[in-house]
């Protein structure tokens, strides 16, 4: 089967949703032969995901930042490599018997990020992970999913979440 991708483009937050996107982008990439590149954006590097693992290898980051605040820098710097390790690790089960497979890290808004990543990577499909989310979540956290697919520089395919799937038995 050959559905004529060259590159995929899966980007993940490291989240379950997201790994079920990436498990699907994989099968994707397997069948076309494509390139998979596999994008996390840091959108607070402050966020606990990338701070536990900071403060634990330099503690005096948090400290360099609260009392010089130019040494921003630093900590961002340090938080995409630690990041990069980190998804590497979260992707590994799943991309570990596709060859073609690239990591990126950026800063950002996770929507202006995805669609720029989409235009440097030459981009023929996204895969993306929709979080399922409804009413005031959905207004307040906003989106990202579904501005992806309406601005976009290719198709798009959206993955839903499982959690969000109502079970054939909860049905019956």
């Amino acid at each position: 089967m050959n559905l004529d991708f060259k590159r995929i483009l899966c980007p993940v937050d490291m989240s379950e949703f997201s790994l079920d996107a990436l498990r699907l982008a994989v099968k994707l990439a397997e069948c076309s032969d494509a390139t998979l590149d596999i994008l996390h954006v840091i959108h607070n590097p402050f966020d606990e995901l990338y701070m536990t693992a900071l403060t634990e290898a330099d503690p005096a980051l948090l400290d360099a930042y609260a009392l010089e605040p130019q040494k921003r820098a630093k900590i961002f710097r340090a938080a995409e490599e630690r990041t990069e390790a980190l998804l590497k690790h979260f992707c590994h089960d799943t991309v570990r018997n596709h060859g073609k497979v690239r990591y990126h890290v950026r800063n950002g808004d996770p929507f202006d990020r995805i669609l720029d990543g989409a235009q440097d990577f030459l981009t023929d499909l996204i895969v993306l992970a929709t979080h399922g989310r409804t009413g005031i979540k959905r207004l307040v956290i906003g989106n990202v999913a579904e501005k992806v697919v309406r601005h976009a520089p290719c198709p798009v395919l959206t993955v839903k979440a499982k959690a969000a799937v109502p079970s054939e038995e909860a049905a019956a």
